[in-house]
């Protein structure tokens, strides 16, 4: 089962992920991710969080009690965290996060710590980002001249495979610490293939209205 969590922070604008609420997809919002739902007409599965972001705590009252789980503001896991262990438990596999970019610094890093884990996230669209984690193999398309950049997640070291970038990643080994920002495609398709390890790819959103 593909799951949705929908958090705080800068989220993107709804026209990038509109196609992600598809039917059959369980959706989870944490926190003021429950606001940017209800913006958009998108009615959440589950609730959970803090609750002290949301814009009028009021709304919670027009979902059952069993759909909404409060935490107190002083814990030891963030609402995305409770977010992430809520859809896993519900049985899903395929998980997209959608906010968390901008903002506070270290609500960012702490995002991004989520891909150094086990079975993290497999795409994260911040407001104005598309990330992917690529654990096997990655195959896209875009616009020559379209700027990718890669980084290692996890601990363990990186080697790769690339079709269609200006600097290919074949020869290249990465640990953490290592990058590859402002790569280029230079075709109209590309892939990443991982012999090793795992990346995260960042790709600027437009680039999806681009390719429609």
């Amino acid at each position: 089962m593909k799951g949705v969590l929908v958090t705080g922070g800068e989220q993107p604008e709804f026209r990038f992920v509109e196609h992600i609420f598809e039917e059959g997809v369980y959706i989870c919002a944490a926190d003021s991710g429950l606001d940017y739902c209800l913006k958009h007409g998108v009615k959440p599965d589950y609730i959970l969080g803090d609750m002290d972001s949301l814009e009028d705590r009021s709304v919670l009252e027009d979902f059952p009690g069993e759909l909404v789980e409060e935490h107190p503001s002083e814990k030891d896991y963030t609402d995305t965290e409770l977010g992430l262990l809520h859809l896993k438990e519900a049985g899903c596999i395929e998980i997209t996060l959608i906010g968390g970019g901008g903002g506070r610094l270290d609500h960012l890093i702490a995002v991004l710590a989520l891909f150094d884990r086990p079975s993290p996230p497999e795409l994260w669209y911040t407001a104005r980002e598309e990330i992917s984690y690529i654990k096997s193999m990655y195959g896209g398309k875009g616009q020559a001249g379209e700027t990718v950049s890669l980084f290692p997640a996890g601990t363990d070291e990186c080697r790769m495979k690339s079709r269609g970038l200006k600097w290919p990643l074949d020869a290249l080994v990465w640990k953490k610490g290592d990058l590859g920002i402002s790569n280029c495609l230079s075709e109209t398709e590309f892939s990443v293939e991982m012999l090793s390890g795992s990346l995260i790819l960042i790709r600027g959103l437009e680039k999806d209205l681009q390719n429609l």
